[in-house]
């Protein structure tokens, strides 16, 4: 179960703006709100669950999109991506130094607009995974994922995974309504996933503990969604711990 991220427009041209709207909406994401100028846009994003900002950054206002962008890395932890009209040097140098999750260049077309959120959204996953050894301060229940849902990216609460399947350099990530496929390999993903919520039960297997229906000790399985995940005997006795503490 997930839902489609919800995107920001912060355009001061209207047409380029109702240009975005329908392609997202097309493709099934939400629309967090249109903000014409940088007060519209600070409204919006107290007032609304934002997952990306696209964001304009000529807005002919006193404070252009590069303020916002620095308001929206100070205040909030969510992508944006640049549009622009403007690709001279020293725009894209000053634009740089916010450190945006993409730039998108007018005019472009769907194609480009759709493949510049995925590559943001993707990043914004990548920051989440555990690097050089350094650990997040926090890693909860309640923090997300964006994942592939056919066109568009959804945002996934970790509670809301039940299991996690290894295929190989992606994984199937079975949710109560949908399976996510993500490419990316399980020693990875485990980088990010809540370690008190997650247990191993095969080396191609993740369980969601909270989602377990039953264990059959016989036959060394677990049932979740109707669907039989197996156990193997490495990870047997932590299932059995697992039970006795229920």
């Amino acid at each position: 179960m997930g839902n489609a991220a919800k995107i920001l427009i912060v355009e001061d041209e209207y047409i380029t703006s109702k240009i975005i709207s329908k392609f997202l909406k097309i493709s099934g994401y939400d629309i967090a709100g249109c903000a014409m100028n940088v007060d519209e846009a600070i409204v919006l994003l107290a007032n609304n669950q934002v997952d990306l900002v696209i964001l304009d950054i000529n807005l002919n206002d006193e404070r252009d999109g590069i303020w916002l962008a620095n308001y929206i890395k100070e205040k909030y932890n969510i992508p944006y991506l640049f549009l622009t009209a403007y690709t001279d040097k020293s725009t894209m140098s000053v634009a740089i130094k916010t450190s945006p999750y993409g730039f998108l260049a007018k005019p472009f077309q769907k194609t480009e607009l759709f493949a510049t959120i995925e590559i943001a959204l993707h990043k914004q996953n990548e920051l989440s995974i555990l690097k050089d050894g350094q650990k997040l301060l926090v890693r909860e229940e309640n923090q997300s994922v964006f994942l592939k849902n056919v066109d568009r990216l959804d945002k996934v609460y970790f509670k809301d995974i039940c299991f996690i399947e290894s295929q190989k350099n992606y994984l199937l990530v079975y949710t109560k309504s949908v399976i996510y496929k993500h490419r990316i390999t399980i020693k990875e993903f485990t980088l990010i996933i809540p370690p008190l919520l997650f247990i191993k039960t095969h080396r191609a297997f993740f369980v969601n503990i909270k989602k377990i229906d039953s264990f059959d000790k016989i036959q060394n399985t677990l049932k979740i969604l109707g669907k039989t995940i197996p156990v193997s005997n490495t990870y047997k006795q932590e299932i059995i711990k697992l039970f006795k503490n229920k």
